[in-house]
């Protein structure tokens, strides 16, 4: 008889124990997280620019997950992360304090579509934003495009508190240094004098708009990625509209440092006073499942109550992890940082954000 695989083994099938060959201090609050995935045969952690990696690990028996971007060249560089800490989070203080080289983390497949379809022989032009730790995929972008696309040029405004707060300050002088007729890095500073006014202080929409005017954020390319906190990144995109580029050239992501670092939220208890409001079907790795939601809940938490394995990260609406596509009924998300307007109208929805709006919804999370 062969046995059946148990609702652990499945969760446990998402993730793959891998070896840290290097934790390397990049700045007074950050570090950098090499793993070694070669012995992992099962799961594939070949990456696109752009996207993340989940981290799990459990802190005094509760299960935290953190997602963070690989900031390395796709789809063969090393596999990596930088990790900044954050006040009061339990993942990134544990990570900057005690992870080791030799150390065994549990990491998903990279997931996210932070990124754009590549063209070798095109000789396009990129501006790319970020802020603070909003450069690790950007840097990935950049790095990315430039190793493919050997004709394209990549103009990288910078923004962080200060010098010493900026991170893969190293491996960007690097990356310019290879590649000076075609990168140019800006580095605007909100708490450091740079000599130049427009780099100094924070960049609201005005100095935005100046900025895009005087080429630092240049708006005449083909594609712009922008990463940051959410009120920069909108008013960035804004700028970069006003000045003529098209919406559709310009990617988004949120970064965002309020996540809930010291507990791990889980679905509510369901007692006899407990209200159902909707009913609802998933699809998670081919095998369709029903499901009951009630009062008070998201969509991740009834399905969670059914499927254990279905994805999840943040619980932000920020990392899309748990992304699915409504198939059936409709959903109304309370905050959505992490799809794009395309990914919203092809259907996908953040399911940790999402509530039903219909008596009964069918998602598919394989999609």
């Amino acid at each position: 008889m062969t046995a059946q695989p148990t609702t652990t083994d499945v969760i446990d099938d998402l993730f793959a124990p891998l070896t840290v060959t290097s934790v390397d201090h990049d700045t007074d609050d950050s570090v950098i997280v090499t793993f070694d995935h070669r012995p992992v045969t099962d799961h594939d952690f070949t990456f696109d620019h752009g996207q993340h990696l989940t981290l799990r690990r459990t802190f005094d028996g509760v299960e935290i997950r953190r997602s963070y971007s690989i900031c390395s060249a796709a789809p063969s560089g090393d596999l990596r992360v930088a990790i900044k800490r954050i006040d009061g989070g339990v993942f990134s203080t544990w990570a900057n304090t005690e992870l080791r080289a030799g150390d065994i983390v549990d990491v998903m497949a990279p997931s996210g579509h932070f990124g754009h379809r590549l063209e070798t022989d095109a000789a396009r032009r990129y501006t790319l934003l970020a802020a603070g730790s909003g450069i690790t995929p950007i840097f990935s972008i950049a790095a990315t495009i430039l190793a493919s696309e050997p004709r394209a040029h990549v103009t990288l405004l910078y923004v962080n508190r200060t010098s010493q707060s900026t991170m893969l300050l190293d491996e960007l002088h690097d990356l310019r240094d290879r590649h000076l007729d075609r990168f140019v890095v800006h580095f605007a500073f909100t708490r450091e004098e740079t000599g130049g006014a427009l780099l100094t202080g924070r960049p609201d929409r005005v100095r935005l708009d100046d900025l895009v005017r005087h080429g630092f954020l240049p708006a005449d390319v083909d594609h712009a990625f922008l990463c940051g906190p959410i009120e920069l990144i909108e008013e960035a995109a804004q700028a970069l509209v006003a000045a003529g580029l098209d919406q559709g050239s310009v990617h988004r992501e949120i970064f965002t440092t309020n996540q809930m670092g010291t507990v791990s939220l889980a679905p509510q208890a369901i007692t006899e006073t407990s209200v159902a409001v909707a009913t609802g079907r998933a699809t998670l790795h081919g095998r369709a499942t029903q499901f009951d939601l009630y009062e008070g809940d998201t969509v991740l938490d009834a399905v969670q109550r059914v499927r254990p394995d279905a994805p999840f990260s943040c619980r932000s609406g920020v990392c899309s992890t748990c992304q699915a596509v409504v198939r059936g009924g409709s959903v109304e998300m309370e905050v959505n940082y992490g799809l794009s307007d395309d990914e919203v109208a092809r259907g996908y929805v953040l399911t940790c954000q999402s509530r039903p709006t219909t008596d009964h919804v069918d998602l598919d999370y394989d999609a």
